[in-house]
């Protein structure tokens, strides 16, 4: 299994429109093939910081998601509600 976090910190002023824009990226990834589980979360002593944290099936499964349309829009709008640069961990661990 492959592990991925993505700890995002976004734009206050910003958070409906990133709330809509990441909601509509968990949704379509969560039915991506070797999708194990894709979720969204906020950080309790951070309202601004965010967590996506993703389970794989396999890092064929993982290299397939990054090449969606969704995952490719992710790639391409992500800094039009950040404050910094998204933060990526990986992790590959035996079932």
């Amino acid at each position: 299994m492959i592990v991925v976090n993505v700890r995002i910190t976004i734009d206050p002023n910003k958070r409906d429109e990133y709330l809509k824009f990441i909601g509509d990226l968990v949704e379509k990834s969560l039915m991506d093939d070797g999708n194990l589980a894709y979720g969204h979360y906020q950080d309790v002593n951070n309202e601004n910081q965010y967590l996506i944290l993703e389970h794989w099936d396999s890092q064929a499964d993982l290299d397939a998601h990054l090449q969606t349309a969704h995952l490719i829009n992710f790639k391409e709008h992500i800094g039009d509600y950040t404050t910094q640069e998204p933060e990526l961990l990986f992790m590959n661990s035996k079932k």
